[in-house]
């Protein structure tokens, strides 16, 4: 008995201390990472999201997967943005680092001739530029990623956009779309870069057809979002730096969303009806809040990301444009509008 067993617990004891050396390697290796900040961590304070090896991840990334590439670069936040008077906003004139004092810019853009009219604010300049024709549609964003404001319209009767670049003063033509289509440029990528992009109403199947071009490598995505009478209202409501598709439904008074980050469909009542769609980041919390807007009686309705809660304001006066900005440089949209009563346009 004793010589069979004597093997057996030599057996134990290797196993034992095979099992006490991997313990202390691993360890030891724990150790290192550790101090490397090699692990997977989020910051408390800042919600810094880094995987293994130190890589950085978004903060809505849900996997820590070693080998995923590392997430694109922010898109440049900024500091004030132009409007001009058909109630949609130019995407981008200034980086956020740059010295500047709010408001933001004024701006209109005159059919008659094509004319853009620029008023120039502290530490800007007044700036005119003949761009597009009467027929146009103004879709003024920066659309070769160098932080400021292209100059660009959108032409039906030959479904072209006409962009005139502000880093090289060079123009350049997008054949995107056809006379029917509704124009909805934004940053759907990411990068920093507007899309030119159309929604089509399809009056036949009763349905909206999303066409996107892609700046990053001029490819295009087609998909289908809403029916054919609804509005269009893209923004970045999830907070990934990324224009989300969206549409606004009279019938039903809701908003209609699909989240960039996860394609996850949002169901929005505003329980309001509105004629104009202007979503925006109302609340601060760097998330677009789905907002509409009534012409006739000059009425907001901002359903805020941040809470969940649906406000309604009135601000303006009948047959107003909205022209919703962030006027006094606090990271927060404000509610304005543009009027030309009594044959006198003022903001």
């Amino acid at each position: 008995m004793s010589l069979s067993k004597a093997p057996t617990e030599r057996a134990h004891r290797r196993a034992f201390v095979c099992l006490g050396a991997l313990t202390f390697a691993l360890l030891i290796i724990a150790g290192v990472f550790a101090k490397n900040g090699w692990f997977p961590s989020t910051d408390p304070f800042s919600g810094k999201k880094t995987g293994w090896f130190g890589r950085p991840l978004a903060k809505n990334a849900e996997s820590w997967n070693p080998f995923a590439a590392p997430p694109p670069p922010p898109t440049p936040q900024l500091s004030k943005e132009y409007i001009y008077a058909s109630g949609s906003r130019l995407l981008a004139v200034e980086d956020a680092n740059a010295t500047a004092a709010p408001p933001a810019d004024l701006a209109v853009w005159r059919p008659t001739g094509g004319l853009w009219m620029i008023m120039g604010q502290q530490g800007s300049q007044a700036t005119n530029f003949s761009w597009g024709v009467s027929t146009d549609i103004p879709v003024p964003g920066d659309y070769d990623g160098d932080g400021k404001t292209d100059f660009s319209v959108f032409r039906p009767s030959e479904g072209k956009w006409y962009v005139m670049r502000s880093s090289d003063a060079a123009w350049q033509t997008y054949s995107w779309g056809v006379s029917t289509d509704i124009p909805v440029p934004a940053d759907y990528e990411g990068d920093g870069k507007t899309d030119a992009a159309v929604m089509r109403p399809n009056q036949s199947t009763g349905n909206s057809e999303w066409w996107i071009y892609k700046s990053s490598d001029s490819s295009w995505l087609t998909f289908t979002w809403g029916t054919n009478t609804d509005l269009p209202g893209p923004a970045d409501f999830d907070g990934d730096g990324r224009a989300d598709v969206a549409v606004y439904r009279a019938s039903t008074q809701m908003y209609y969303s699909i989240n960039s980050s996860n394609a996850a469909f949002q169901y929005i009542p505003l329980n309001q009806t509105g004629n104009k769609t202007v979503s925006s980041d109302y609340d601060g919390d760097g998330r677009a809040d789905h907002a509409i807007y009534n012409s006739a009686t000059a009425t907001w309705t901002i359903r805020y990301s941040s809470s969940g809660q649906v406000a309604t304001i009135q601000w303006g006066s009948s047959n107003d444009l909205p022209v919703h900005n962030d006027y006094d440089g606090d990271g927060k949209c404000d509610l304005a509008t543009w009027t030309t009563s009594n044959a006198r346009p003022r903001w």
